[in-house]
């Protein structure tokens, strides 16, 4: 071979070897998974806003960047029924896993999406409604975090018998129409019979109905009211205290936002926590982990709030070993 051969070939494989490098670098990079995250309340609203930003820290702390390692997409909903909806669309767009919250709405996005990864969080008994095969191995495609509140039945009733006003009666008030309602409305009969108290009960339908139903709680001699733990008692929470207060009623709950709004005492998961932990389990997922075999995980840390100042308004005497134990006392 001539050197002039030599030379034309060097020319021409170093061309060749140029034009693949400028086809590489014409390829875009490949795009981080796209992530839907599905919480049910308001960007305005800044509890809510909060519990995405406590699953942020948690990605940062598990040392995901957004945009570079993942996309999270938050699409907020205001209702159960607008989350399988939107679930779809997320998944039509290319969403590799969604997280839904609650109990209705991760059963909706699992009917909606059965084949799509699912990391839930805070659903009350995800066995029980066959969300997952078992706690220890959920199996298939689904995993997540469990706000475990029908546990805490127990703890409501010991709180109700010590601040009513009739020994060994406490009063309930649940909402029916939900899916996981009657399970937590059963494990609180089974703690007041555990503590030989009677359960008096109140079924409430619509939120229309609140007035009735709270004027029917106070005539039956209470001061304080349980207020079962469900989507619709956290999103219709400050209608449900209004109204309660305005009968000369203190209300218990499980979510902290209720006790700014004017419930007596909130005793429940620590959500911040809850979300951040959740954050941990999506990092496991995206580099490989597949859901079914992650554990789900119950709550570590729980947060006890008193509103001195409704106490107060509605002529109850919260006793101070009640004030002592918790961890925020609104005066």
């Amino acid at each position: 071979m001539s050197r002039a051969t030599r030379g034309v070939l060097a020319i021409a494989a170093a061309s060749a070897l140029f034009m693949a490098a400028a086809v590489v670098l014409a390829q875009p990079a490949s795009r981080p998974p796209l992530v839907g995250f599905l919480p049910l309340g308001s960007e305005s609203n800044a509890y809510d806003r909060s519990l995405v930003e406590a699953f942020r820290k948690g990605l940062r702390e598990a040392g995901f960047v957004e945009g570079r390692d993942v996309v999270l997409e938050v699409v907020w909903t205001t209702n159960e029924s607008d989350v399988a909806p939107a679930a779809l669309r997320l998944v039509q767009r290319g969403a590799k896993l969604l997280i839904p919250v609650g109990t209705t709405a991760s059963m909706a996005v699992k009917r909606q999406t059965p084949t799509t990864p699912i990391l839930f969080i805070s659903v009350g008994n995800p066995l029980g409604i066959e969300l997952v095969e078992s706690l220890s191995h959920p199996g298939l495609n689904v995993t997540g975090f469990s706000d475990n509140l029908a546990e805490l039945s127990a703890k409501y009733v010991q709180f109700a018998a010590e601040l009513g006003n009739a020994p060994g009666i406490v009063h309930y008030l649940w909402y029916p129409g939900w899916t996981d309602g009657h399970h937590r409305f059963q494990v609180t009969e089974r703690a007041a019979q555990a503590l030989k108290i009677k359960l008096r009960t109140y079924a409430i339908d619509d939120i229309a109905e609140v007035d009735r139903v709270m004027a029917a709680i106070k005539k039956a001699g209470a001061s304080v009211v349980i207020v079962q733990p469900s989507p619709f008692t956290f999103r219709e929470r400050d209608r449900l205290i209004a109204s309660a207060t305005s009968h000369g009623l203190a209300t218990i709950f499980a979510f902290r936002p209720a006790a700014q709004a004017g419930a007596l005492i909130t005793y429940g998961p620590d959500y911040d926590d809850l979300y951040r932990r959740a954050a941990s389990y999506l990092a496991r997922i995206l580099r490989g982990t597949r859901p079914g075999d992650l554990p789900v995980e119950q709550p570590t840390k729980f947060e006890f709030l008193v509103n001195l100042k409704t106490a107060k308004a509605v002529g109850i005497t919260v006793p101070r070993a009640l004030i002592l134990r918790a961890d925020q006392v609104i005066e």
